[in-house]
Protein backbone atom coordinates (compact mmCIF):
# COMPACT_ATOMS: atom_id res chain seq x y z
CA UNK A 1 0.00 0.00 0.00
CA UNK A 2 0.76 3.32 -0.78
CA UNK A 3 0.91 4.33 2.87
CA UNK A 4 -1.27 6.58 5.77
CA UNK A 5 -2.34 10.05 5.52
CA UNK A 6 -3.83 12.05 8.08
CA UNK A 7 -5.50 14.36 5.14
CA UNK A 8 -6.69 13.66 1.88
CA UNK A 9 -4.13 14.28 -1.38
CA UNK A 10 -5.97 15.86 -3.78
CA UNK A 11 -3.57 17.36 -5.61
CA UNK A 12 0.71 17.56 -5.95
CA UNK A 13 0.50 20.69 -3.93
CA UNK A 14 -0.62 18.81 -1.21
CA UNK A 15 2.30 16.97 -1.04
CA UNK A 16 4.76 19.66 -1.11
CA UNK A 17 6.46 19.58 2.51
CA UNK A 18 4.72 16.82 3.73
CA UNK A 19 6.54 14.62 6.24
CA UNK A 20 6.65 10.92 5.68
CA UNK A 21 8.41 7.76 6.61
CA UNK A 22 9.41 6.14 3.58
CA UNK A 23 12.67 4.29 2.84
CA UNK A 24 14.86 3.32 0.01
CA UNK A 25 14.11 4.29 -3.44
CA UNK A 26 10.72 5.11 -3.07
CA UNK A 27 11.80 7.96 -0.45
CA UNK A 28 14.27 9.36 -2.82
CA UNK A 29 11.37 9.27 -5.37
CA UNK A 30 8.74 11.37 -2.94
CA UNK A 31 12.15 13.58 -1.85
CA UNK A 32 12.60 14.88 -6.05
CA UNK A 33 8.93 16.14 -5.94
CA UNK A 34 9.25 17.65 -2.79
CA UNK A 35 8.27 15.62 0.44
CA UNK A 36 10.42 15.52 3.36
CA UNK A 37 11.23 11.38 3.43
CA UNK A 38 12.52 10.42 7.01
CA UNK A 39 13.92 7.40 8.49
CA UNK A 40 12.18 6.60 11.97
CA UNK A 41 12.88 3.23 13.82
CA UNK A 42 9.62 0.95 13.48
CA UNK A 43 9.11 1.26 17.76
CA UNK A 44 8.64 5.18 17.32
CA UNK A 45 6.38 5.31 14.29
CA UNK A 46 3.06 5.24 16.04
CA UNK A 47 4.16 8.04 18.59
CA UNK A 48 5.63 10.07 15.40
CA UNK A 49 1.97 10.11 13.77
CA UNK A 50 0.55 10.47 16.62
CA UNK A 51 2.25 13.83 17.55
CA UNK A 52 2.53 15.18 14.14
CA UNK A 53 6.59 14.46 14.23
CA UNK A 54 5.43 12.79 10.32
CA UNK A 55 1.98 13.65 8.62
CA UNK A 56 2.13 10.21 6.98
CA UNK A 57 3.20 6.70 6.73
CA UNK A 58 4.35 3.70 4.40
CA UNK A 59 4.86 0.32 6.10
CA UNK A 60 3.68 -2.61 3.66
CA UNK A 61 0.05 -3.72 4.21
CA UNK A 62 -3.19 -4.60 6.44
CA UNK A 63 -1.32 -7.77 7.69
CA UNK A 64 1.67 -5.74 8.78
CA UNK A 65 -0.21 -2.05 9.06
CA UNK A 66 -2.82 -3.53 11.56
CA UNK A 67 -0.09 -4.22 14.26
CA UNK A 68 1.33 -1.38 14.33
CA UNK A 69 -2.24 0.71 14.76
CA UNK A 70 -2.16 3.67 12.30
CA UNK A 71 -5.72 3.03 10.89
CA UNK A 72 -6.30 4.71 14.44
CA UNK A 73 -4.14 8.27 13.71
CA UNK A 74 -4.94 7.74 9.74
CA UNK A 75 -7.79 8.07 7.89
CA UNK A 76 -7.12 7.93 4.40
CA UNK A 77 -5.33 4.74 2.92
CA UNK A 78 -3.66 4.99 -0.03
CA UNK A 79 -3.06 2.10 -3.16
CA UNK A 80 0.60 1.27 -3.57
CA UNK A 81 2.76 3.21 -6.23
CA UNK A 82 6.04 1.94 -5.47
CA UNK A 83 5.93 -2.02 -5.00
CA UNK A 84 4.43 -3.80 -7.74
CA UNK A 85 4.81 -7.07 -6.49
CA UNK A 86 6.65 -8.56 -3.40
CA UNK A 87 10.73 -10.18 -3.79
CA UNK A 88 12.09 -12.05 -1.17
CA UNK A 89 15.74 -12.65 -1.15
CA UNK A 90 18.53 -15.47 -0.17
CA UNK A 91 21.88 -14.70 -0.12
CA UNK A 92 24.58 -17.59 -0.26
CA UNK A 93 28.37 -16.91 -0.29
CA UNK A 94 29.18 -17.76 -4.19
CA UNK A 95 32.09 -19.78 -3.18
CA UNK A 96 30.35 -21.81 -0.27
CA UNK A 97 27.21 -22.82 -2.62
CA UNK A 98 29.47 -23.75 -5.43
CA UNK A 99 31.37 -26.15 -3.37
CA UNK A 100 28.43 -28.02 -2.37
CA UNK A 101 27.56 -31.52 -4.01
CA UNK A 102 24.84 -30.66 -6.87
CA UNK A 103 21.88 -32.66 -4.67
CA UNK A 104 22.08 -29.74 -1.77
CA UNK A 105 22.47 -26.98 -4.44
CA UNK A 106 19.34 -28.47 -5.49
CA UNK A 107 17.86 -28.09 -1.97
CA UNK A 108 18.97 -24.89 -1.35
CA UNK A 109 17.19 -23.84 -4.86
CA UNK A 110 14.06 -25.50 -4.41
CA UNK A 111 13.80 -24.52 -0.74
CA UNK A 112 14.16 -21.02 -1.33
CA UNK A 113 11.46 -20.84 -3.74
CA UNK A 114 9.20 -23.03 -1.80
CA UNK A 115 9.87 -20.60 0.83
CA UNK A 116 8.90 -17.48 -1.07
CA UNK A 117 5.90 -19.01 -2.49
CA UNK A 118 4.81 -19.76 1.09
CA UNK A 119 5.01 -16.58 2.28
CA UNK A 120 3.59 -14.43 -0.36
CA UNK A 121 0.10 -17.06 0.17
CA UNK A 122 0.14 -16.35 3.35
CA UNK A 123 1.27 -12.57 3.25
CA UNK A 124 -1.92 -12.42 1.13
CA UNK A 125 -4.34 -14.51 3.34
CA UNK A 126 -3.86 -12.07 6.20
CA UNK A 127 -3.92 -9.21 4.61
CA UNK A 128 -7.61 -10.04 3.87
CA UNK A 129 -8.26 -10.71 7.28
CA UNK A 130 -5.85 -7.94 8.31
CA UNK A 131 -8.16 -5.16 6.23
CA UNK A 132 -11.77 -6.93 7.66
CA UNK A 133 -10.36 -6.23 11.48
CA UNK A 134 -9.16 -2.80 10.32
CA UNK A 135 -12.73 -2.00 8.80
CA UNK A 136 -14.41 -2.90 11.90
CA UNK A 137 -12.37 -0.79 14.36
CA UNK A 138 -11.91 2.78 12.11
CA UNK A 139 -13.18 4.73 9.29
CA UNK A 140 -10.63 4.14 6.41
CA UNK A 141 -10.74 5.77 3.59
CA UNK A 142 -8.91 4.12 0.57
CA UNK A 143 -7.84 6.41 -1.75
CA UNK A 144 -5.84 6.43 -5.10
CA UNK A 145 -3.25 9.06 -5.72
CA UNK A 146 -4.42 11.92 -8.76
CA UNK A 147 -2.99 11.30 -11.87
CA UNK A 148 -0.79 14.72 -11.44
CA UNK A 149 0.76 12.60 -7.89
CA UNK A 150 1.55 9.35 -10.12
CA UNK A 151 2.72 11.66 -13.33
CA UNK A 152 5.52 13.25 -10.86
CA UNK A 153 6.61 9.65 -9.08
CA UNK A 154 6.72 8.58 -12.62
CA UNK A 155 8.94 10.84 -13.63
CA UNK A 156 11.29 11.16 -10.08
CA UNK A 157 11.26 7.90 -11.05
CA UNK A 158 12.62 7.63 -13.93
CA UNK A 159 15.30 10.09 -13.39
CA UNK A 160 16.88 8.47 -10.72
CA UNK A 161 16.85 5.44 -12.63
CA UNK A 162 18.59 7.20 -15.12
CA UNK A 163 21.15 8.59 -12.84
CA UNK A 164 21.77 4.91 -11.27
CA UNK A 165 22.03 3.38 -15.33
CA UNK A 166 24.85 5.81 -16.22
CA UNK A 167 26.54 4.64 -12.77
CA UNK A 168 26.25 1.27 -12.63
CA UNK A 169 26.41 -0.84 -16.22
CA UNK A 170 24.92 -3.77 -14.31
CA UNK A 171 22.22 -1.72 -13.17
CA UNK A 172 21.54 -0.44 -17.01
CA UNK A 173 21.06 -4.29 -18.16
CA UNK A 174 19.29 -4.98 -15.00
CA UNK A 175 16.55 -1.85 -15.80
CA UNK A 176 16.39 -1.95 -19.28
CA UNK A 177 15.59 -5.74 -19.48
CA UNK A 178 12.85 -5.14 -16.75
CA UNK A 179 11.85 -2.21 -18.68
CA UNK A 180 11.30 -4.52 -21.83
CA UNK A 181 9.61 -7.01 -19.81
CA UNK A 182 7.20 -4.74 -18.63
CA UNK A 183 5.99 -3.40 -21.57
CA UNK A 184 5.65 -7.02 -22.97
CA UNK A 185 3.90 -7.79 -20.20
CA UNK A 186 0.76 -5.49 -20.20
CA UNK A 187 -1.52 -6.90 -22.63
CA UNK A 188 -1.45 -10.48 -21.04
CA UNK A 189 -1.82 -9.07 -17.38
CA UNK A 190 -5.05 -6.85 -18.93
CA UNK A 191 -6.52 -9.88 -20.55
CA UNK A 192 -5.99 -11.70 -17.69
CA UNK A 193 -5.66 -10.47 -13.95
CA UNK A 194 -7.37 -7.16 -14.96
CA UNK A 195 -10.01 -8.69 -16.98
CA UNK A 196 -10.51 -11.66 -14.70
CA UNK A 197 -11.36 -9.62 -11.65
CA UNK A 198 -13.55 -7.28 -13.67
CA UNK A 199 -15.51 -10.52 -14.20
CA UNK A 200 -15.80 -11.61 -10.76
Amino acid sequence: MGGWFRKEIKSLEDLKGLKMRIPGHAGEVVGKIGMKPMSIPPGELYTALERGTIDAVEWAGPANDVKMGFHKLASYYYTGWHEPGAELHVFINKEKYEALPEDLQAMIAISAKEVSLDILSEAFYRNVVAWEEMKKESEINIRTFPDDVLDAFKKANDELLNEVTERSPMAKKVIESQKIFLERSKDWSRITDEDYLKLR
